[in-house]
């Protein structure tokens, strides 16, 4: 039972770190923005880096982060419990992707974007947010 358990907890990880870090990589920082590839590439290693270290935490957080998630899934609506369970997950990549690749944007800015200019982005009103994170659900 323990074995199962312990099998089970790295599959919810598992499920939530590759959707993440692909959704970070679509909206963050936007290629409209005239980022280079370097600077994506740099922000999406850092965001699976992230993602595996926020795993790890996970599932040791796992007995803790279930309750409160079963606590709260009512009253967040219908992906609340999902967010207590899998915070450390997606904080991780995001916190990776943020920490490779900021400094790398930087660098980018500074030494080319500054002097050469990058297209004006063009914001439109039909943003849509990052979906929540997704576990495996029971048939």
């Amino acid at each position: 039972m323990h074995s199962r358990l312990l099998v089970l907890s790295f599959l919810l990880g598992a499920c939530t770190i590759p959707r993440t870090v692909d959704a970070l990589g679509e909206a963050s920082p936007p290629a409209e923005f005239g980022r280079p590839t370097w600077v994506r590439v740099s922000a999406g290693v850092g965001a699976w880096a992230g993602g595996i270290v926020g795993g790890a935490v996970s599932i040791v957080l796992l007995p803790v982060t279930w309750p409160l998630g079963q606590i709260a899934g009512d009253s967040l609506g219908e992906q609340g419990g999902d967010e207590f369970l899998l915070f450390p997950a997606v904080g991780g990549a995001a916190f990776g992707h943020a920490l490779l690749g900021a400094p790398a944007d930087g660098v980018d800015w500074v030494f080319r974007r500054a002097w050469v200019g990058s297209p004006d982005p063009v914001t439109s009103y039909d943003f849509v947010p990052l979906e929540g994170p997704a576990k495996p659900k029971a048939k």
